[in-house]
């Protein structure tokens, strides 16, 4: 065994702790720094995948917010009503797009805005009740995405039939086949969606005007504080850098 003076021992006992100070701060970051992902639903032009893989304005911003904080982007798609239920129920997750109302307002971390929607009634073309107010469609079936807020609205405004289902694509074979009356949805969805799966936009009309609402890209309140801000900084480097005004005119255009 190598002797050691009681002077060496001192030194390098205070050398160690020394080191150990300098990294302690370095490995609780990394240690601290928790498994994020991002889910989603299928919900043109903000995300959706196809033969191509994913895109969309949400989806690309999640990638370079990610490639800005030096990570891999991890986004799982679900149906929309488990993605929800996995944000509300906890888990250390981001979601988009998701809408921001009052009611909602202390219930998730809101990351980083994405546009301000309009809520509509979409029909098939040549439907009479296109154009009729709010007020004369409340009998009429009405088909909307589960889990989103439109149920609520629509029930909020006294509304009698309503008809849920898991995505967009189910909607429109509703609407086509005349399951429903019309489709209420944010009015930039519904197009993409119709374009998406093969429809044309001629077919459809939109109607009335219910509601509006700015759609965001969300966490669950699991998110720890400092991996919130992480996320919202990534998203101010990429407006200063001029990234979101590019993939919000590739995605919206004009809007």
């Amino acid at each position: 065994m190598k002797y050691f003076s009681p002077h060496r021992r001192t030194c390098l006992i205070t050398a160690i702790l020394a080191a150990c100070a300098a990294s302690g701060p370095l490995l609780a970051q990394s240690s601290a720094s928790p498994s994020f992902k991002w889910v989603a639903g299928d919900l043109p032009p903000f995300v959706w995948t196809n033969s191509n893989g994913p895109q969309g304005l949400a989806y690309e911003l999640a990638v370079a917010m990610a490639q800005r904080m030096g990570r891999e982007s991890d986004v799982s798609f679900y149906p929309w009503a488990r993605a929800m239920r996995m944000v509300t129920e906890g888990q250390n997750v981001g979601i988009f797009p998701l809408a921001r109302t009052p009611e909602r307002e202390a219930s998730f971390h809101w990351l980083a805005p994405l546009m301000r929607v309009k809520y509509v009634f979409f029909f098939r073309n040549g439907d009479e009740r296109a154009e009729r107010p709010v007020e004369q469609l409340r009998a009429n079936r009405i088909g909307v995405l589960r889990g989103s807020l439109s149920a609520q609205s629509l029930q909020a405004n006294r509304f009698i039939h309503i008809v849920e289902t898991k995505d967009y694509r189910d909607l429109l074979r509703m609407l086509n086949e005349g399951m429903v009356h019309a489709i209420y949805a944010g009015a930039p969805m519904m197009r993409a969606a119709i374009m998406q799966h093969g429809f044309s936009t001629e077919d459809y009309r939109i109607g009335a005007t219910l509601d509006e609402a700015e759609l965001y890209m969300g966490a669950s309140l699991a998110v720890p504080a400092a991996e919130v801000e992480r996320w919202r900084a990534a998203y101010r480097e990429l407006q200063q850098d001029g990234t979101v005004a590019r993939l919000q005119k590739k995605y919206l255009g004009d809007r």
